[in-house]
């Protein structure tokens, strides 16, 4: 039944790509669609790099986040295993942030999860090993693998229990799918029991806890930048709360925030900065005197400093940015978590020393949000309440000092998982070999 659901799905594949396209170019998001052309060359294994002689350690990760939650778990493999990194992608943005990164040797899209294009590409690149990190489990990439003798495991894996709901109902190709996986190192234990449910073997699943957080910047770059910039807007005697990457419903409450306290600046970090101009109108819309920080950055506009000097927030729409803001500022709210997005990194704060706020859907790392709650370093907020919560750390600086304390030590418990699947991969390839 799997085998017939995975041949299903690759003769509709031509007409459900064509469709996703479509409707991309329809979204307010098609701007990202303009190198697509170029993009298909690697989508479709048209020009592939020349393959090496034994083969590549082949990681996969869906976009930004997961690219560099794997940096450090990619340059362990590459030593252990004595071979160069092969990292695709399944967004740009995800490509260009592995380009950046020495630790990946080629980067390059991850080709459309259609049989003979994975097969091709498997061919071309001739990898020995496959990590996928996180969830982005591609039936015909992991099942290829399984054909070519090439084990394919997933680290730092994640599946949400909405997801895992969807899952069921393909349950025949999921196990399909498991059945090429030679290992899972999962995040938390309820991960794993959702792993489990779906009909993922005991013995191939280990926790071994999320490597993204090894990653987390204790010393974020730009810090000194974005003194400089509080310089400009003469802030530097007020509160300051950075909101980072927030969905409109968050930026909504924001300028709601804003507006009802005078004495605090705002600092906004959408998720999607091709949303600025749809951000601007809001602003604009709702009467808070607000600063780009593009703008400031090419001096635009800002021949009258004192106008600039009377923003009470800050948009930010350059990458980059975040952990410096989140240094120089107060308080931090995480967004996701208001709107139902699951929430994202709630620890690039805390380790910063950073009361952290978020609202209650923040399932994408539920371990991590609790643990916050339960030391004192999360903060739970919502439309209703946001504005008074404000009000309450600005008024009590102990407060703020506590909240930031006890959000860095949780921070700092959630280290290790780098090495754990480390000790996972050596343990199987010991085991492989008897």
């Amino acid at each position: 039944m799997g085998y017939a659901i995975l041949i299903f799905l690759n003769i509709i594949f031509p007409l459900a790509g064509a469709g996703i396209i479509l409707a991309f170019l329809c979204s307010p998001r098609r701007k990202l669609l303009k190198n697509l052309i170029k993009e298909l060359n690697e989508r479709f294994v048209f020009s592939p790099k020349k393959q090496i002689d034994g083969g590549y350690i082949w990681l996969h990760a869906a976009s930004v986040g997961e690219v560099k939650s794997a940096v450090k778990i990619a340059s362990d493999l590459k030593s252990f295993y004595k071979r160069p990194a092969l990292i695709t992608t399944s967004t740009a943005a995800g490509r260009a942030a592995a380009q950046k990164e020495t630790a990946f040797d080629v980067s390059v899209l991850m080709p459309m999860d259609f049989y003979y294009l994975v097969k091709k590409f498997i061919k071309i690149y001739a990898p020995h090993r496959l990590f996928i990190i996180e969830s982005d489990l591609w039936p015909n990439m992991i099942i290829a693998c399984g054909r070519n003798k090439i084990p394919a495991a997933v680290i730092n894996g994640r599946i949400s229990k909405r997801s895992a709901s969807r899952y069921k109902l393909l349950l025949p190709l999921v196990k399909l799918v498991f059945k090429n996986i030679s290992f899972v190192c999962v995040q938390s234990e309820e991960i794993k029991k959702l792993f489990l449910n779906l009909g993922m073997r005991e013995e191939k699943i280990s926790v071994s806890g999320n490597i993204k957080y090894d990653m987390i910047d204790a010393e974020p770059s730009r810090v000194e930048n974005a003194k400089n910039l509080l310089n400009i807007l003469k802030w530097h005697g007020s509160k300051r709360i950075t909101l980072g990457s927030t969905h409109k419903k968050e930026e909504r409450i924001a300028l709601y925030c804003a507006l009802k306290l005078n004495e605090v600046k705002f600092i906004i970090a959408p998720r999607h900065l091709e949303r600025k101009e749809q951000i601007v109108k809001m602003m604009k819309a709702s009467g808070v005197k607000f600063a780009i920080l593009s703008d400031i950055l090419n001096n635009i506009n800002i021949d009258n400093f004192s106008a600039v000097a009377s923003a009470q927030v800050l948009l930010v729409d350059a990458m980059g940015w975040l952990g410096a803001f989140y240094k120089v500022s107060d308080m931090v709210f995480v967004g996701g978590s208001i709107s139902k997005n699951g929430g994202h990194n709630f620890l690039e704060a805390a380790i910063l020393r950073r009361p952290v706020f978020f609202g209650k859907y923040y399932y994408n790392t539920p371990d991590v949000a609790q643990a916050l709650l339960k030391s004192g370093g999360g903060v739970l907020v919502d439309e209703n309440n946001f504005a008074d919560i404000i009000q309450k750390f600005i008024s009590q600086d102990d407060l703020i000092e506590s909240a930031a304390s006890a959000a860095q030590r949780t921070a700092l418990s959630f280290k290790g998982a780098t090495a754990e699947t480390m000790a996972a991969v050596k343990e199987y390839e010991k085991k492989a070999r008897t």
